[in-house]
């Protein structure tokens, strides 16, 4: 901390900085395009093989 420098003008400065830094990033991706990534099909994790004491205790073995 610089001398005579408040902790609330310390505090303000950071805000100031990462504020500037967001509105930068903002700035320079208005010019991309919106991304939608492709669907995919995946299963529902609802969907589980029944499994035996043993065949789990194999994998948490493994």
């Amino acid at each position: 901390m610089q001398e005579g420098e408040s902790y609330t003008a310390i505090a303000e400065n950071c805000a100031e900085n990462f504020l500037d830094k967001i509105n930068k990033i903002r700035d320079a991706l208005a010019s991309f395009e919106h991304f939608t990534p492709d669907h995919k099909e995946v299963p529902c994790f609802g969907m589980f093989e029944e499994l035996t004491k043993d065949e789990v205790k194999k994998i948490i073995n493994n």
